[in-house]
């Protein structure tokens, strides 16, 4: 079972938690383990409630980190609070 990450990385189910697991694919290696992220860190008063949480491949988790404004890859990502609401989510900004 695979689901893509917001970012569109790969993740299987059976890689949770796990950096090393991979799927090969046309005789390459494809990183595919994945971990809960926090969307609002807990550093900056996030929390652990389930609209808090997303499933993210384990490399874009540690390059988020406990950031609000990070870069993967070439792409800006910031954590803002949804309008008229207390939650937050991750937008794209370039």
């Amino acid at each position: 079972m695979f689901a893509l990450d917001f970012h569109g990385n790969l993740m299987c189910r059976k890689g949770y938690g796990n950096d090393h697991y991979y799927i090969k694919n046309r005789g390459q290696r494809v990183y595919c383990g994945w971990n809960i992220h926090h969307i609002l860190p807990l550093a900056h008063g996030g929390t652990n409630e389930k609209a808090n949480l997303l499933c993210t491949s384990i490399y874009i988790n540690e390059e988020a980190n406990d950031k609000i404004t990070y870069w993967i890859d070439d792409n800006l990502y910031q954590v803002q609070r949804k309008v008229g609401t207390a939650q937050h989510e991750i937008v794209k900004l370039q």
